[in-house]
């Protein structure tokens, strides 16, 4: 497929385009892994990434879903899916904050990768008092399992950091970056 017809794809995706990129898996793991989307869904994810910030939210949460479902049966995960995350709460706050807890949840992997934000302070603090609400509120028991404390100590955390005083964000350690020395 074409950039250009990739690109006529995440422009105009919609509900009904989602057969394109679903998961349809063949039951096997590892090496026997095998996905019918599979390497449409990458293609559009490497572009989609490319110009994140166009890309329709819908297009993004369904992209960050579907990859994050692969994570299990492929023992890995996509190495661009922290951005996926990063953008779905950045753009979809409150209202995608559990899609984003469903798509973290799949995996270690998964886990880790999703923990990569750059949210600032208010926007984490927003995200942890409505995951407060919600765990407080919420009487479904997949809402209860998916409200983990993880998750809400990663919010916390991101929340009560320490803004660093250079405000170029290329220069900023990441937690992730400050865990490995990067």
């Amino acid at each position: 497929m074409t950039v250009q017809e990739l690109q006529i794809f995440i422009d105009h995706y919609s509900a009904r385009d989602f057969d394109r990129i679903k998961l349809i898996w063949n039951g096997k793991y590892g090496e026997d892994f095998a996905d019918e989307n599979y390497d449409f869904r990458v293609q559009v994810c490497e572009l989609a990434v490319s110009r994140i910030d166009t890309v329709p939210i819908e297009l993004i949460r369904d992209l960050y879903l579907e990859t994050g479902k692969t994570s299990p049966m492929t023992f890995g995960v996509y190495n661009k899916f922290h951005l996926l995350a990063d953008e779905l709460l950045k753009r979809g706050g409150k209202e995608y904050l559990l899609d984003y807890i469903r798509g973290a949840s799949h995996s270690m992997d998964t886990g880790m990768s999703s923990g990569r934000l750059t949210l600032s302070k208010e926007s984490a603090k927003e995200l942890l008092d409505y995951f407060d609400e919600l765990k407080s509120a919420s009487t479904n028991p997949e809402e209860q399992k998916l409200l983990n404390d993880l998750i809400r100590n990663r919010l916390e955390l991101i929340s009560n950091r320490v803004e660093n005083r250079d405000n170029n964000p290329s220069k900023r350690k990441s937690w992730w970056g400050k865990l490995f020395g990067l």
